[in-house]
This record gives C-alpha cells, structure tokens and sequence, in this order.
C-alpha cells in the first residue's frame, strides 16, 4: 500500500507543539427545537441519522424512539429544528419497538429513504421479533412502508442496519445487524451463573434487485454472521476498491469474535478474514468508528465495548492494538468504584478543523455479568487528537460528559457553519433527554465540505473516498451507509478539516464503481457538491459570490432572480442542470438586479443545480427543487 513518507516526517513535527483553542459545544436540544427522549425495553436500542429528507439543502434529523413513535425533524435552515407532527407516513412505528435507523435511496430517485431496524411489534399482541421497515421516499415530503412487497419480511431482533453496493451494480443493498435469539447462561458448580451461551439471530443481507424488491443472499454470500452483531461498517479497509464488512459482535468473550469479511468482487463472495488480519477482537462490540486517525492513508478502526475499548491501527491491512498508547481506552469510570463502562456510538471526525481525527464515545450503562460489572454514572468521552498517534481526554472542557444513559451518536454541520455538532441518543432512564451539541469552537482554521452525488456509482456515492492534498499534508476520508456508529448514521457530507491550509491543490474523488474525478484548486471553507463525471463545484454553505437569490425554492413554473445591492454586473448566463449535469434550461440575458426565469412546461420534479456566470467569470451554482 503506497504511503507517503514526508508525511512521517510532518507527524514528527505536528500540533504537539502547538498550542490550540479550547473546543467548546454547548447543549442546546430544547432552544432549538429538539425534544425527544428513547422509551427503551431493556436497555436496547436508540440511534440517530442526519440526511436532506426534502432535498431543501440541509440535513434533517431521523431518531429512532423503542416503545415511542420515531420522531423526523426539519431542518429550518436557521440553526432549528421542527418535529414533524402531521402523519408524513411514519406513524406506524408506534407498532414497533425500533432500535436502530439508517438512510440511503434505494431506487435511486434523487431522495433518501429510510430502513428502521425493529425488535418487537405489537398488533393487537405483543410478537416478540419483528420485520424491519423500509419506507420510501415519495419526493413530497412523505413516506410509504413497503418492507414487506419489497421482501423485507424475514423476522428477527435487528439492532441496525448498512446501506452498502457490494457487487456496485450502482443499487444499495441492505445489511441487517441481529442480535438475541434465546438467552442462555452457563452455571458454575455452585448454580451461580459465570457465562453466556446465547444463540443469536443470523445475519440478513438483501440484494437489491433494482426494481424496489430486495433478495436475502447472506448465507450464499458467507455474510449470515451468528455474532449478536450490534454494529457494522461497510468499508474498503484494504483500498481495493470494493467494500468489506466489518462487524461489532456483542458477547465476544464467550460466542463469537468480532469479524471482518473481505469482499472477493467481482465474485459474489466474502471471506472471512479475521484472523489473519487482527480484527478478530473478542468484545462485548457495540460501535464502530473509521478514519485515518494517524495521517497515513489508510483507515483505522475505534470498537466500543463493556470495559476497555479498542483503537486498531491498520498497518498495512493487518491491524494493531494501539488503544492504551494512545490513551483512549475508556474502560473504567473512577467516580464509579473503578466499574467498568459501557461505549455504544461513536466516531472519528475533526471537531477543531486542526486536520487530526478526534474521537467520541457515548456511553450508558447496562447491566451485565458480575465480573463485567458496570457503572451507573458513565459520562460520554470526547478525545482530541494530538497528532502524535495520542489523543487527551477534554470531555469536562468541551461540555459533552453527559453521565446518563447515552446510546445512539451522529455528527453533522447541521447548520452550515463549518464546524461539525453532535446529537446523542438518551434512553429515559435516570430522567434522560437526548442532546444536541453546538460547536462553538473558534479558531482561525479552514474546512473543506464535500457532498458526492453518484451517478453510475448508486447516488448517495456510499463507499466512496475523496483524498484531498494540500502542499503539506494528504487527507483521505469514506462515505458510511450507516449502521456503525451504534444504530445510528452520521452525515454523508465528507468534512476536512484543514488547519491553517488556505488552499487545496486538488480533490481526488474515487467512486465505488471505479470511476475518478479529478478537480483542481477548490476554494476552501465551502460545501462543494461534486457530480460523478461531471465538474460542478457549488457553494452551498452559505457563502454564494454573486449575492443572488433564487426564489421561490421549492418552485413549480418560474424563479425569480434577485441579485443584492452590490450587484454591479450588467448580464448573466443562467444555466440549470441535472444531477447528472444534463442541461434542461440555458439562457443568457441582460441582468440589472431582477428578473423572472419561465421554465420550460414538463420539467419533471426533484433537485436541480442553478448555475449563474456573471460577465467577469464569477460564478454560483446551488440546489432548487421543482415541486
């Protein structure tokens, strides 16, 4: 595997040294808007996901809520959210008890549907496993249940699910994580119990037929996994472009280790590759967290667990045990008696723009065997990242050490505004409201946002990778389908922190199906939306150039252009596109301030990109939506 070696020499001479500013987020959930809570069954369940519902723009917010009806809720653009109150066609979640949720768009129709990975229903009378639901996206802003038509109908206690394109046909397939088939405990010669035994639920994977109806091939394919799988990543952990599955197995030290299966693309097979790779961890696998945590290319794995956590560094595809050298064990809670915690979500992302990865744990008891005894108070962990393969725990600084009982994490910009906030999932228990973490860290650091729309590859470009290079550094990053960072999925918006880069050289864009993009120079501190095989750079954050609105958007026949006062310009070349970046409408027109664009009668419905050139060369491009 190539690697840098200058870069060795920059990790030697990195942000040690240097002092930073403090991180801060402040908890803000009810001021904007976001009160929910998880009515949990024993414990179980809880997660969250960040996605663009309404294709507005910005990403809204999914939670899943146990015994509770999930909750949806707009994003208004302003720093707020509002619930969703009217049926949009999710009410029937108040018949399940779900655990876990991710999105991906299965028919590749340009919105997101969701997958509600369930436990129980409850129909006239309690059944105890149940059928996940798949809810389409009617690009209206609401939903239609079509799991079983679609053939999600095999029955199990599902904690989670990844959206992913194994045989990157360009349609997204379905993992789904079981867990607990029948309890069983082992007994000692005095009838106290001293171990588990439990049989647990295979594994499903279901093909997406491309037709909105899904085939269950785990067992065909070597993935139906008897681990009491909680978490997994969809993830291409040796760089040979097809994603591998790797998977967080609860009860590890007493059923079935961790697994990583490398997918043997274009054979429609996995091998587990376990063993030889390392990653064959014997945890109570809760969560999952992915990034190049070390500037080397490559991508590093971060496994919650009961007690000790695990960081493995991938050395060449085989992975290393580095979690006490770098000081993010999180095993224990000394307020507690030294009792052990209990990590559910977590991630890798940079929460200072200072270029490093840094580290977050949700944490929240549960309780377990005598000798794995945990802790009632178990505050959640924030690790900053030193860039030296070492991180220093600011938890109490930062304002994130929620004691409570903490499942479900997912990071997003949530507000577009450069820095990356944080929502935590809170079981009821101990008077528990979930959270939500403003960044308000301040710093003089740049950032670089990258929203990958697939074409040929399926259309969220989940398993992609962007590597972006600057005169001094190499940063590389993955898009997620969800499912690992415990029942939760964070944004699909790649975000690179850059420090004090001022500029990018360029972006390399890989995509699942093998296809590259090259763009050249981008201008940092932007959200860029770049389309498969087509070079659009869009400035979606906020900080348009011309100053010229489009409204209304949504439209349905006409938009009117309004350019600000400082507009000094004289004409103006309008052009909106596709997705694909297929011109449906071009006109160039003489431009002082305002003006109204009539469309051309048919354009179908969806998300379009508006690009406008000025006479010197300036130019916007950003998303309006035909309603």
């Amino acid at each position: 595997m190539l690697k840098y070696i200058y870069l060795l020499i920059l990790s030697f001479l990195a942000s040690p040294f240097l002092t930073v500013a403090q991180v801060v987020f402040s908890e803000q959930a009810q001021s904007i808007g976001f009160d929910h809570d998880f009515k949990a069954r024993a414990l179980m369940g809880g997660g969250a996901a960040f996605f663009d519902y309404d294709n507005d723009g910005d990403e809204d917010m999914y939670v899943t809520s146990g015994l509770n009806k999930d909750e949806l809720y707009r994003n208004n653009g302003n720093g707020t959210f509002t619930k969703i109150q009217a049926d949009i066609g999710l009410n029937i979640t108040l018949n399940y008890n779900t655990m876990g949720v991710t999105t991906g768009d299965i028919d590749n129709d340009g919105d997101r549907d969701i997958f509600i990975a369930t436990w129980e229903r409850f129909e006239g009378s309690e059944q105890p496993d149940a059928r996940s639901l798949l809810f389409l996206n009617n690009g209206d802003g609401t939903f239609t249940e079509i799991g079983e038509q679609a053939g999600i109908t095999h029955e199990a206690f599902a904690m989670g699910a990844v959206f992913l394109d194994y045989n990157k046909d360009g349609f997204l397939d379905v993992y789904v994580l079981n867990h607990i088939q029948e309890v069983i405990f082992t007994y000692d010669e005095f009838g106290a119990v001293d171990g588990l035994a439990h049989e647990c639920y295979p594994n499903f994977l279901y093909l997406n037929n491309g037709d909105l109806t899904f085939t269950e091939v785990a067992a065909e394919l070597g993935v139906d996994d008897l681990g009491c799988t909680i978490a997994a990543i969809a993830s291409d952990y040796d760089l040979d472009n097809d994603l591998d599955l790797y998977l967080a197995n609860d009860f590890g030290p007493f059923i079935v280790p961790n697994g990583l299966f490398e997918n043997n693309y274009p054979e429609d097979s996995f091998s587990d590759v376990s063993e030889p790779t390392g990653t064959g961890i014997e945890v109570f696998g809760m969560g999952i967290a992915a990034g190049d945590y070390d500037h080397d290319q490559d991508l590093d794995y971060y496994i919650t667990n009961i007690g000790r956590n695990i960081l493995l560094e991938n050395q060449n595809d085989i992975f290393a045990d580095r979690t006490t050298e770098a000081g993010v064990e999180n095993a224990t809670v000394p307020e507690e008696d030294n009792l052990n915690t209990t990590g559910w979500g977590t991630a890798f992302f940079d929460v200072n723009n200072d270029t490093w990865e840094d580290l977050y744990v949700a944490n929240g008891r549960i309780p377990t065997l005598p000798a794995f005894a945990t802790a009632i108070n178990d505050p959640d962990k924030l690790y900053l990242n030193n860039g030296d393969k070492t991180f220093t725990d600011i938890s109490d600084e930062a304002g994130v050490s929620d004691p409570r009982y903490v499942h479900g994490m997912a990071y997003s910009d949530y507000d577009e505004d450069g820095d990356l906030d944080i929502v935590t999932v809170v079981l009821d228990e101990l008077g528990g409201y979930s959270k939500f973490y403003v960044n308000e860290t301040e710093n003089d650091h740049h950032y670089l946002q990258l929203h990958l729309i697939g074409v040929e590859t399926n259309r969220d470009a989940f398993g992609s990778r962007a590597w972006v290079y600057t005169d001094s550094l190499v940063l590389v990053k993955e898009i997620y389908g969800g499912g690992a960072s415990h029942a939760s999925q964070h944004t699909s918006v790649l975000h690179f922190g850059l420090g004090d880069n001022a500029t990018v050289d360029s972006v390399r864009i890989e995509w699942t199906n093998g296809h590259v993009d090259l763009i050249e120079n981008p201008e940092v501190d932007k959200r860029h939306t770049i389309v498969e095989g087509v070079e659009v750079t869009t400035t979606d954050a906020g900080k348009a150039e011309l100053g010229i609105v489009a409204a209304p958007n949504p439209f349905t026949d006409h938009l009117e252009l309004i350019a600000g006062r400082n507009w000094t310009g004289t004409t103006l070349s309008v052009r909106l596109m596709s997705l694909e970046g297929r011109a449906v409408f071009h006109q160039e027109l003489p431009f002082t301030g305002q003006t109204q664009l009539d469309l051309p009668d048919g354009l179908a419905k969806g998300m379009y990109l508006l690009e406008l050139i000025a006479a010197d060369g300036t130019r916007d491009i950003f998303k309006v939506i035909k309603q």
